[in-house]
């Protein structure tokens, strides 16, 4: 079997997970149909599931390196199609039940399940493609990039056609489906006699240097893209106060930004492999810094969009190059618990990133100063990694 397979079915499955970023399309159907105005009640479930997908990761990463790669993509997908089914349910109950109903069927339940099913794509290509993993796995992070773009169209078909309640059974059937039928084909490669030898365990890699820089940097450069993502529209919107034609194309800028954060995926991965792994992210790094302190500036012009762009591509690329990191400096054995390790930086990053670029401009009532710490957050982010390699 052509081992591209497998970087493929990777970018399927993590283009449904993806997905998850439509997660407000639920929030207007479900206000009308609880007679609720408040939009905060409904966002509380998406915060779950990060919460819930940043502590599992680890596990997860646990359960793959001990029973390989299907049965975590089976169960997690089945974790999924529960929590949506359980949703569908709502239905049968007022807001003061239903919420409970709602916050562990689209809250906790998915974020077990993807945390389940991303432990493995990304790990699982970065073993198969030891002289590739950066163009490797960032084949595979595209998914994840696209995902909104792909599955916006299909959700939205979905509540339209069938009503809030029905449309999340046939959303979980979806996942389901899906990512079983994509998991069927997957398997690790054979071990050759001998590479066990270079493989790190959790243990092993907690006494590391690399490791900590790796973290932290990691934590460093997804603050920095997550403040710009976090408070994406709202930024076009207070550069409209100075070009008024900014307002009318927040659609337009997500869109952009959102192929700019993929395509910034695989580009990287690409880099990765011919620079090398902290050659290509302190190019990142500095990219980001030059791109942030710009947009300060420069935030209310059209120059927002190329800019936001370039942001959006690194934050796309970190997301790719740090999997491929951990094959490279700690083997391939323990890959799946490794990068559930690392990756909970990027779980810190998702819960203050945003809030803290929404605060500064709640307090400043401009969005230079977050601009600025995000410069900052990548100049420590290169400093970080500057005597590692």
């Amino acid at each position: 079997m052509n081992r591209w397979l497998y970087p493929v079915l990777g970018m399927i499955i993590l283009t449904m997970l993806g997905g998850i970023y439509t997660f407000s399309l639920f929030y207007h159907p479900l206000q009308q149909h609880y007679g609720i105005s408040s939009v905060a009640p409904f966002t509380l479930a998406f915060s779950l599931i990060t919460l819930t997908y940043s502590i599992f990761i680890i596990p997860a990463g646990i359960i793959y390196d001990r029973l390989g790669p299907r049965i975590p993509l089976i169960a997690g997908a089945f974790v999924i199609f529960s929590g949506y089914l359980l949703a569908s349910q709502m239905k049968l109950f007022e807001w003061d039940v239903a919420r409970i109903q709602y916050y562990v069927g689209l809250g906790i339940l998915p974020g077990l399940g993807i945390a389940l099913v991303d432990a493995v794509p990304r790990p699982l290509a970065s073993k198969w493609f030891l002289d590739r993993p950066g163009t490797a796995i960032g084949l595979v992070a595209v998914g994840f990039g696209i995902g909104a773009a792909v599955m916006t169209p299909v959700i939205t078909y979905l509540l339209e056609s069938y009503g809030v309640f029905r449309a999340f059974a046939l959303i979980g059937l979806l996942y389901f489906g899906v990512i079983v039928l994509c998991s069927l084909p997957m398997r690790d490669p054979p071990v050759k006699r001998g590479e066990e030898s270079l493989d790190f365990s959790l243990g092993m890699v907690a006494r590391d240097i690399r490791f900590y820089r790796l973290w932290f940097a990691f934590f460093l450069s997804s603050f920095a893209g997550l403040m710009v993502i976090g408070n994406a529209a709202p930024i076009l919107r207070k550069g409209a106060e100075k070009v008024p034609e900014l307002a009318g194309l927040v659609a337009l800028f997500l869109i952009v930004t959102s192929l700019a954060n993929a395509g910034g995926r695989f580009a990287w991965g690409v880099v990765l492999d011919r620079l090398g792994v902290f050659r290509a992210l302190r190019l990142n790094f500095v990219l980001s810094a030059i791109a942030s302190i710009l947009l300060a500036y420069l935030y209310s012009s059209y120059l927002v969009f190329p800019l936001a762009s370039v942001v959006y591509a690194n934050y796309g690329g970190v997301l790719a190059m740090f999997p491929a990191a951990v094959s490279i400096y700690f083997g391939k054995k323990y890959a799946g618990r490794i990068y559930g390790a690392i990756f909970t930086a990027w779980g810190f990053s998702g819960l203050l990133a945003p809030y803290v670029g929404g605060l500064i401009r709640d307090m400043t009532g401009e969005y230079v100063y977050a601009f600025y710490l995000a410069l900052t957050a990548c100049v420590v982010a290169i400093l970080t990694l500057k005597d590692t390699g």
